[in-house]
């Protein structure tokens, strides 16, 4: 992500055109938060894996190369990011609310996956969702969707 961005920039500096890939921008940007989650204690549990790729598959109807090809660039979009405001500022600037919400439902989703959520992915959640401008309201509302449908796979 960082070296598009790099990329776009030294375009910008050359006169030459730019090129726009906003959706897969967007993937990108959704994928690497959502591993921000999976890797907040510094070990990927695998139920964390599976349901982030499930997600993006899900939620981009992707096949299963296609979403683990998008884990893999974001992997590598993280590794390079500086801060969450690279990610969050494209978030502001091409999400709505309802995507923002569904965002941090998804990271919800990852962080309970493996029944256990950590301090680190807590505050990461909460870090985010103030850096999109996500009502308060609506990021409790996410988290008790992502607990129900936890719960439910716990308890079938």
């Amino acid at each position: 992500m960082l070296q598009q961005i790099r990329k776009l920039f030294t375009q910008m500096n050359h006169g030459s055109n730019v090129e726009v890939h906003t959706e897969t921008d967007v993937r990108i940007i959704s994928a690497a938060l959502l591993v921000e989650i999976a890797t907040a204690d510094q070990k990927v549990d695998q139920r964390e894996h599976s349901t982030l790729i499930a997600l993006l598959q899900r939620h981009y109807q992707l096949d299963l190369k296609s979403a683990q090809e998008l884990v893999e660039h974001a992997l590598e979009a993280r590794q390079n990011a500086t801060s969450l405001y690279e990610f969050t500022q494209i978030v502001n600037e091409q999400f709505n609310q309802q995507n923002k919400y569904t965002l941090v439902l998804q990271m919800w989703q990852v962080a309970f996956a493996d029944g256990d959520i950590g301090a680190l992915e807590e505050h990461l959640i909460r870090r985010v969702a103030e850096l999109i401008y996500l009502p308060h309201g609506l990021f409790t509302r996410a988290r008790a969707e992502a607990r129900e449908d936890a719960e439910g796979l716990n308890n079938p």
